[in-house]
């Protein structure tokens, strides 16, 4: 079956604190505008157009890895279309934990390189 892709870009950039997030299996997405101080925290891609509705039953895709999507947060869409800025979190969780999470199905990576693709699929 075909997924249908949402988001599509690349990160560009990683904040100085960026991968201490993956040890806590959560990493944190934000758009090449994201202000100085927050940016160190996060993985930084350039904005992209959201196309849909990213939702539970979807796929993200990191590189060459595929993650079930298991929970979206109410505002994730929104914010993902607005800022790039969401969190992921690694953990299978069914419901969730803030509004700005996207949970998903998988071993979360211990490090990312520049270049890796983000790909947002729904079904």
């Amino acid at each position: 079956f075909e997924m249908t892709m949402l988001y599509r870009t690349q990160v560009t950039h990683i904040g100085e604190y960026a991968a201490d997030a993956l040890d806590d299996n959560m990493m944190i997405l934000f758009n090449d505008n994201a202000p100085a101080d927050v940016a160190d925290y996060c993985f930084i891609h350039p904005a992209a157009d959201l196309t849909g509705e990213i939702k539970a039953g979807g796929q993200f895709v990191l590189g060459a890895s595929r993650y079930p999507i298991t929970a979206v947060g109410d505002v994730v869409n929104q914010n993902l279309a607005e800022l790039g800025h969401i969190t992921i979190r690694f953990d299978g969780g069914a419901e969730a934990e803030y509004p700005g999470t996207v949970h998903v199905a998988g071993q979360c990576p211990e490090a990312l390189v520049l270049g890796t693709e983000l790909i947002f699929q729904t079904e």
